[in-house]
């Protein structure tokens, strides 16, 4: 194909263009280029003495003692120490006990009381019978703290406990044993009226009325003697002080604190019923 005079001109100008650029680049690269300097070398006469470079400080730090747990004194550990677990069937809980290794002297004292049982609290008034006729009815009441037993009707005032029997019905119901059909029994039901509070608690000779409140019996290691205690409640054996802070009933168990001149901290543990055969009800955990 040939070409035209105008492609001419654009080729020649392209070609003329190109090397006029490779002149300028030519004339400064030849312009800038020259021999390489080379420092000189220095010579001494003294023998080369080697130096081995100064040893950087090192700071050595060391670890504290693992601290006792926030679910108390016995939850200590270490990484190649694991405690020892144990499993007790009857309260359903896990007992931790920390390697011997780690555990230090205020941990190897005796923690100096046991939890005998866990019960709620009943109402001071319960009613186990009736006797009479329509209109005459009269329950037979036991005074809890005392165990007396009161034969009273409505409108009985029991000065010793300020309670006041507010009436007495004795009906038939409708009542279900188990998974069995509903049946008729006659029931007495009492309405007591607490002088102090005010309040009106409904109770029945069919089961006992607990207030909602519960207690723990504790004890001295290998003693029959107990002490009622509550939430709250504090006492001293010896020189220790014993501060009951929980009382749970599902299961069992107190959390119970103890402060004494041999302790740096409070000892603060959790504490199930003691068995009478530890071997039998207590097996090994996971």
């Amino acid at each position: 194909m040939a070409l035209t005079q105008q492609d001419k001109v654009l080729l020649g100008g392209a070609l003329t263009l190109a090397l006029a650029s490779a002149g300028v680049f030519g004339w400064f690269t030849l312009r800038h280029a020259g021999p390489a300097e080379i420092p000189p070398v220095q010579l001494v006469e003294s023998p080369y003495d080697a130096k081995a470079p100064s040893t950087p400080p090192i700071k050595a730090e060391t670890w504290a003692a693992p601290v006792a747990q926030s679910r108390g004194r016995e939850w200590i550990y270490d990484t190649f120490t694991p405690p020892e677990i144990f499993y007790n069937t009857r309260s359903r809980q896990f007992t931790v006990k920390p390697p011997s290794s780690l555990v230090d002297d205020d941990q190897l004292e005796v923690f100096g009381v046991e939890l005998v049982s866990v019960k709620p609290e009943p109402f001071r008034l319960q009613l186990i019978g009736y006797s009479g006729g329509e209109g005459t009815w009269r329950g037979t009441f036991v005074n809890v703290p005392t165990g007396e037993v009161i034969v009273a009707g409505s409108g009985h005032r029991v000065a010793k406990l300020g309670l006041v029997i507010k009436s007495l019905e004795v009906a038939a119901q409708a009542v279900r044993i188990g998974e069995s059909m509903p049946v008729r029994q006659t029931v007495a039901t009492a309405v007591i009226l607490d002088e102090k509070t005010r309040r009106e608690t409904t109770i029945t000779n069919r089961e006992r009325v607990f207030t909602g409140t519960v207690f723990a019996f504790v004890a001295l290691p290998g003693s029959t003697a107990t002490r009622e205690v509550r939430a709250g409640d504090s006492f001293l054996v010896g020189d220790a002080t014993f501060r009951v802070e929980k009382v749970e009933t599902s299961p069992p168990s107190i959390e119970i604190a103890k402060e004494a001149p041999t302790l740096t901290q409070p000892d603060r543990r959790t504490l199930t019923p003691r068995e009478s055969d530890a071997d039998a009800e207590r097996e090994p955990g996971p």
